[in-house]
């Protein structure tokens, strides 16, 4: 289809969650996401970018960022996503909040209900978000933004294995570069290094299992990658200024 647009393998999910909640991305086959925000608020986290979004608002993700989130809620966080591949030469944007009326919020909630039902309802669920995206690419903010391959493949390999200790010798390995290309990309693009935004993911994750589970602190430690138990408490302790413990009495 040259020169076209099309949809395809369009699906919906709804995010529940209590609290605080980590979202690694998905790195699978990963789909452009239209979501509406229902209850509580986060931050989408994509090449050293923070988006901030909160109750009512509507973000766009598209599939060519890898982008993880951050999520509070108070207490609770609900999200309501549309997924799809979306096949457009012209396809180059970067996460963004939208800005629509209800009717077209109201619109993304039955798309996502006509998709839980039979072939017809999903028939007219694909009609309806092709009518949707009508009003949405004409809105979205048109990016130059360049994704370096190799930033993604270490992105990725860090949040697909968090649980797993490995070195960053071993994550430029995986990368096919040297640690020194590796360390200066991140800084580049990222403006942390390699090491910062592996801490960062891990201990995002161990504050998740601090507020929503009764496991010890060195069962997290090893969970989220640490082989020692006093190295996690140190690291928990510069980027949240407090104890793992603490933490979790103080929720």
């Amino acid at each position: 289809m040259n020169g076209g647009i099309y949809v395809s393998e369009l699906s919906a999910s709804r995010h529940v969650f209590n609290k605080f909640h980590f979202c690694r991305g998905n790195s699978n086959r990963r789909k452009s996401r239209l979501g509406i925000i229902l209850k509580g608020r986060g931050t989408y986290i994509y090449l050293g970018k923070r988006l901030k979004v909160s109750e009512g608002d509507v973000v766009f993700i598209p599939e060519s960022i890898y982008c993880y989130s951050e999520w509070r809620g108070d207490p609770q966080i609900e999200v309501v996503y549309l997924s799809c591949f979306i096949h457009y030469e012209r396809f180059k944007y970067e996460p963004q909040t939208l800005e629509l009326d209800n009717p077209l919020k109201n619109d993304i909630l039955q798309i996502a209900e006509l998709l839980s039902k039979g072939e017809l309802d999903i028939l007219e669920a694909y009609s309806r978000y092709y009518r949707l995206l009508q009003t949405v690419l004409p809105s979205l903010r048109q990016s130059e933004i360049t994704v370096d391959k190799t930033l993604q493949t270490a992105i990725e390999f860090i949040t697909d294995n968090i649980e797993k200790s490995f070195s960053i010798s071993e994550l430029a390995k995986k990368c096919c570069v040297s640690q020194s290309t590796l360390y200066h990309l991140f800084q580049r693009e990222m403006g942390q290094s390699p090491v910062s935004f592996l801490n960062s993911v891990r201990i995002n994750i161990a504050i998740e299992q601090l507020e929503n589970t009764d496991h010890s602190v060195s069962t997290i430690s090893r969970a989220v990658g640490f082989n020692s138990e006093n190295h996690f408490r140190k690291v928990f302790s510069s980027l949240t200024g407090t104890t793992p413990m603490r933490y979790r009495k103080g929720r």
